[in-house]
Order: C-alpha cells, then structure tokens, then sequence
C-alpha cells in the first residue's frame, strides 16, 4: 500500500487553486490549503498549524522566505514553487495583449534573474529591458510597491509583473500598470514532486528502529559482595524509571544481562521526545532514584540487528569516554556525542579517504579515532596543538595523546610545527594538524 503524505500548502487564494489542481495527478500526496491575504499572515498559520503538519510547501518565495527568516521552519521540512521563465513568458504575453503594444520595459519581482536572463535569450527578447527586484529573500510588499512605483513615475518601466498579491492589489491602488505572476502548472508539478519525496523520506526515517542502551556503572566487586541486597534494590528503583521512559517513548524494555538494559522504540518516537527532553535528563533521573551512575549508548537502523549493532557499538565508545557523554550512531555510521550542556560533536567512523586507508595498514591508530579527532580540530577552529590540549579535547591521558600524534605524524596527517614556549620544564611539541592538505 502506498503511503500518503500530508503536506501543508500556504500561498493567496489564486496561486494556491492553481496548486491544487497540479496536485491532482500526483499519487501518495495529500496537499492541505492554507490561504492568506498578505504573506505576514504566514506566521499565524505555521504557529496554529505545525504540531499536525510536518512539510510545508509555498506558493512562492516570499512566503518561504518570511518563515525562514521569523525561524517558523527549517529548510530540510519545507519547500516552495520556483517561478520559472514560462511563468513570467505567460504573464509577459498577458500585458502585451492587454496593452495593446509589445512594452520594451517591465519590472519584474520574485523570478531569479539568471531566469530573466535565461528565458530572454531563448525567446530573442534579449533588447526587452528588465528590472528586477533584489533577491535578498524576503521582502516586504510596500518596499515591492516602491520599487516598482518608482521605477514606473521615473519612466524607466512601462508595467509591472509581480508574484506577491498584496504588492500587486498596492500598485493597483497606486494606478501603475501592473501584472500578477501566476504558478505555472509544471512548476506546480515539480515542486509538488520535490517536497513529496522529502515527506516520504522523512516518513521512512521516522519508523526507522531505535534502540537506547542503558549500562549500570557498578561500584567495585568488593563494595558488591559487602552489599548485594542494596545493590538489588538500586536495580528495582531503576527499572521503575526506565518502565516510565519505555512508556514515554511507547517502547518495549529488554534486560540484556550484566546491568545493561534495551528500549526498543521507533526514531520518530525518540526524536519526539527530544524535542523536550535532554537526553542527560534520563542520566540524572536514574541517579536521583536509584544513585546509579549509567552509561548511554543509542543506535539507529534499518533493522533490528543493524540497530542492535550499532547501539552496543554506541556503549563500547561511551565506555571511552570518562565525562559520561551520550553517543548516538546512526544507520549511515555517523557518530555524534551529547554531552550535558546539550553541545553536539559528530564524526564518521567509517573514513572515505582512500589515502588514510592505505596509510593506515599496519598503524596503531583507527580511522575512527583520525575522524574524531579531524571534528575536534574543525570544532574548536585549531589546526596546531599539544599533547596536553589534545588530552583535553579527547578526555584522555597526555601519555595517550602523544601516542596518538606520534602515530599521525608518521601516516603524514600531522607535522611538528616547532615547541611551546615560555614553559618551564621540557618543552612541549607543537604539532601541525594536515588533514586538510
């Protein structure tokens, strides 16, 4: 069965009835209307409508461009028509049968130009003179207004052609000739295309599998053996906090054995309750009831056991790490560390350089480590360090961390770049980081 995706369409009544009817020969979408008189109404739209829709698709870019820059969207959840040179030939042709005369100068919003420029030159325009509006994003409709007015009282333009339906009502008002822009069916078409297989992409990534690893931090064998019974009645209140968060997340909890714990869950259930929760808070609810110290590991797949895996890879790396940093890894092996102010590192333990696999046969240093240390460096904007600060960077010994620059320096991804000064002691190599060379 195909799945139908629900996609929110904003635009004025015109443009949005021209959509909907490109829509009609398109399976698998659901376009909901949304219809404004002037693009600043956006914004009450998005607000009351969000929690239920998904993707948002508009009319055209002033309304997607006010979204973006009020931050009521992100890029990667919604799209809008592109007006191509066949929008504005139509509307072209429109005003010189209107007019009664070909106009040798227009005005023109909402079109990039490089489109102005392109359907000149396909159609042997190219001495009809064209103004265009900035294209700096979002623009409001009386400074639309103005420019074409003034362009228009100048006598530098004989009409105007708009997208925008307010600036095109204002210039009305104001007595300029001026024309409206409308969505052509094929450019209706493909944005419609574009933004149903970013829904569905989406759809699918969210009931991608999730697992959330959860690794009891146990005091030593001794302090075990001298308490078993407390030991046991930490693990109860623990297991009442992570039956409230399966809950939650409307997942299922699996004892795994030696004080870890499994919730299986779907990715869009997770990232739901992300979207309020730190992942540090399910940490600090553990100790508060049960005075456990865990470890969290989280893995994404595409199955069960490409989940599995890569959320006990998730643990094996936490273990690592002695500031108890959340890690998260998802199908495509990209790794990211949440650490407890919510800052986000992300690295691949799977290199796509072809010169660092052959340079590292036979080295004692993983590909993973060379990328995490590469998002380090791109992270704190610093190429030249010291063991010392690379220690700090990694949370490691010194001792470990000159290893590690030991071991670039000799597959040529670091270089000595002199010594520190102004230190007492044994002065401390500098070296030179050379991914990027």
């Amino acid at each position: 069965m195909t799945e139908t995706v629900k996609v929110g369409l904003i635009g004025p009544n015109d443009s949005v009835n021209e959509t909907m009817k490109a829509s009609g020969s398109l399976d698998g979408i659901e376009l909901i209307p949304f219809i404004y008189q002037h693009t600043e109404e956006t914004k009450n739209i998005l607000n009351q409508h969000s929690a239920r829709i998904g993707h948002w698709l508009f009319s055209g870019p002033a309304p997607y461009h006010f979204a973006l820059k009020e931050k009521l969207i992100d890029a990667d959840h919604a799209d809008y028509i592109l007006l191509h040179g066949s929008s504005l030939l139509g509307t072209m042709l429109d005003a010189f049968m209107q007019e009664g005369a070909v106009l040798s100068s227009i005005s023109v919003d909402s079109v990039p130009r490089r489109e102005v420029l392109k359907m000149l030159k396909d159609f042997d325009l190219e001495k009809l003179e064209i103004h265009t509006a900035p294209e700096l994003g979002y623009i409001p409709a009386e400074e639309l207004i103005d420019y074409h007015e003034k362009l228009y009282r100048s006598g530098r333009i004989q009409a105007a052609l708009t997208c925008v339906h307010a600036a095109y009502n204002g210039l009305k008002e104001r007595g300029v000739p001026v024309y409206r822009i409308s969505v052509s069916e094929l450019a209706a078409h493909r944005a419609i295309s574009v933004i149903k297989e970013r829904s569905l992409s989406d759809l699918y990534r969210m009931k991608q599998l999730a697992m959330i690893g959860i690794e009891i931090i146990y005091p030593s064998q001794a302090q075990q053996r001298k308490t078993p019974f407390k030991i046991e009645r930490q693990e109860l209140a623990m297991n009442r906090v992570l039956i409230d968060f399966a809950e939650e997340v409307k997942g299922s909890k699996v004892g795994m054995g030696n004080g870890i714990y499994f919730i299986y869950t779907t990715r869009g259930e997770l990232e739901l309750y992300s979207k309020s929760h730190h992942p540090e808070e399910l940490k600090e609810e553990i100790f508060a009831n049960s005075k456990f110290q865990v470890r969290i590991g989280i893995g994404y797949g595409r199955t069960v056991t490409e989940s599995e895996q890569n959320v006990r890879l998730a643990l094996d790396y936490a273990r690592e790490k002695e500031n108890g940093v959340v890690i998260n890894i998802d199908e495509g092996g990209k790794v990211t560390e949440i650490n407890s102010s919510g800052d986000r590192l992300r690295y691949s333990r799977r290199s796509s350089e072809s010169k660092w696999q052959e340079a590292l046969k036979g080295a004692a240093i993983s590909q993973t480590v060379i990328s995490r240390i590469e998002s380090l460096s791109h992270h704190y904007a610093k190429v030249e360090l010291t063991a010392l600060e690379l220690s700090q960077w990694m949370n490691s010994t010194e001792r470990n961390a000159r290893r590690i620059l030991t071991e670039l320096e000799s597959i040529g991804l670091a270089e000595v770049a002199g010594e520190e000064a102004g230190r007492r002691g044994r002065p401390r190599k500098l070296y030179r980081l050379l991914f990027g060379a």
